[in-house]
């Protein structure tokens, strides 16, 4: 591979940081996961007014039926705004879900490219973490949440970034954790693709065990 690469795509969670304050957990398995969870259920039985297994039941039908889209879903067919039911479900504190690797904004101080962010997690929430991290000025505008309709893993929702860099597909990098959200959808595109987690079997064209271990590799590789 001799062309350098000129932008990367970062996902968040998971990706960015670990769940559970660096026992890399999956998301569902997490304590933040489960949190998010509850609150999700704790939404449904107010609004709907549901005792905790009727809206446990109707919450996960609900999940099915939209797969996974719950806000859309809400908003489609009860009209309930999107943002408020993020403000409800996701409004909380990373301080307890994550600790802030101060190495990781070095890391990312170091690029001389162009940077972004593409989460599947609301803005309410992506703010948060990027505040806490101390990272969020080093994405600029080029940070695009799970809020609109157009979300991972859409491959459009990449080439949004790749639009607002006026670069082609083939010379940005999409760095994620997980394959079906992360991996593929940018592949779809031509993105040079990395995969970040212990143990990984992917299709991605580079792996590491972090990002911070990923990034140094690429520097070294010359690529970045």
């Amino acid at each position: 591979m001799k062309n350098k690469i000129e932008a990367i795509i970062f996902d968040m969670d998971g990706t960015l940081y670990t769940f559970d304050k660096g026992q890399s957990k999956q998301f569902s398995s997490s304590k933040f996961g489960q949190q998010i969870h509850d609150n999700c259920v704790n939404f449904f039985a107010k609004t709907f007014n549901l005792s905790k297994v009727e809206a446990e039941k109707t919450y996960q039908d609900f999940k099915q039926k939209y797969a996974g889209e719950i806000s859309l879903g809400l908003e489609r067919d009860f009209g309930i705004d999107r943002s408020f039911y993020f403000a409800q479900t996701w409004d909380l504190d990373p301080s307890e879900f994550m600790e802030a690797d101060k190495q990781l904004a070095k890391e990312l101080e170091k690029l001389t490219i162009k940077t972004g962010i593409l989460s599947a997690a609301p803005k309410i929430w992506v703010e948060k973490v990027l505040d806490f991290l101390q990272i969020k000025n080093r994405f600029g505008q080029a940070i695009f949440t799970g809020e609109p309709d157009l979300r991972k893993p859409d491959p459009q929702a990449f080439a949004q970034l790749a639009t607002l860099w006026q670069l082609s597909p083939q010379s940005i990098l999409a760095i994620g954790d997980q394959e079906e959200t992360d991996i593929l959808p940018a592949k779809t595109l031509g993105m040079l693709t990395a995969r970040v987690g212990s143990s990984l079997n992917t299709s991605a064209d580079f792996s590491a065990e972090n990002v911070i271990i990923l990034l140094n590799d690429l520097r070294q590789k010359g690529l970045i």
